[in-house]
């Protein structure tokens, strides 16, 4: 892939990454639907590509079967970032018990009584 465009791609990604760390709604948005929301922030798809959405609604780009080089290589791009997505809106989140920093499930654990 062009460095150029890389580089705008990740721009954009970063901004996007950036907005759903400080807002929880657009963070929802975002696992739920993160193509839409990711094209929203300027994104484009890579030439010939559609998205699929497959069980559970979830989001995939597959690639096609005549794709150039440089489409796979966006592709694997998209992918790296919906992987990503997934993982963030599957992160449990944490309680602070003093200076300590705990998941939710540890703090439901948490025999101490200060959680």
């Amino acid at each position: 892939m062009d460095q150029e465009k890389k580089t705008d791609m990740d721009k954009k990604w970063t901004a996007i990454a950036a907005r759903a760390v400080t807002d929880e709604d657009f963070k929802a948005k975002l696992v739920a639907t993160p193509i839409d929301l990711m094209l929203a922030g300027g994104l484009t798809l890579p030439e010939g590509v559609d998205i699929k959405v497959g069980a559970g609604q979830v989001q995939s780009l597959p690639i096609p079967s005549n794709a150039s080089a440089e489409t796979k290589e966006e592709v694997k791009w998209w992918m790296w970032r919906l992987d990503s997505i997934r993982e963030f809106g599957r992160e449990k989140p944490e309680k602070t018990v003093g200076h300590m920093s705990m998941s939710a499930q540890e703090a439901d654990d948490d025999e101490s009584g200060l959680g």
